[in-house]
């Protein structure tokens, strides 16, 4: 009888067996992780002097010499449609394209359908676009 290769198969049988507690019920939601847990847009972009972190509703400002976090603003909160009637739940989180790009003195965040136009390093919001909801194509009979 081979007894390292059992005690190592048992060994390997535990970990699995223990992994899979911790992992959680089968087809259970799992507990937000990640940045503060918070959910939806995420991205980073930087310039020569600093970083630039989207988190959720957030813009964080990280000195790249230190790592200092310089400032931290959030993005405008996102107006509901016109031709709906006003809900009294909380607004879903943003999905759809999300991204940033830094440059020019300038920082834009792509987030749903608005694109916002920040001034950097201050982070003043100079100006905001609702994006063109697209066209699908027409199939025609």
């Amino acid at each position: 009888m081979n007894i390292p290769k059992i005690l190592l198969n048992l060994a390997l049988v535990f970990i699995l067996a223990a992994g899979a507690a911790l992992a959680g019920p089968p087809g259970g939601m799992m507990p937000p992780h990640g940045f503060h847990g918070l959910m939806g847009p995420a991205g980073m972009t930087g310039d020569k002097e600093n970083l630039y972190i989207l988190a959720g509703p957030k813009i964080m400002e990280y000195r790249l010499a230190d790592l200092k976090l310089m400032k931290t603003v959030d993005l405008p909160k996102p107006t509901p449609p016109k031709d709906k009637e006003a809900r009294p739940c909380p607004p879903p989180p943003m999905h759809g394209p999300q991204g940033l790009w830094a440059g020019n003195g300038s920082l834009f965040v792509l987030a749903g359908p608005m694109l916002y136009h920040y001034s950097t390093p201050d982070l003043t919001l100079k100006n905001q676009a609702e994006l063109p909801k697209p066209e699908f194509p027409k199939t025609g009979k």
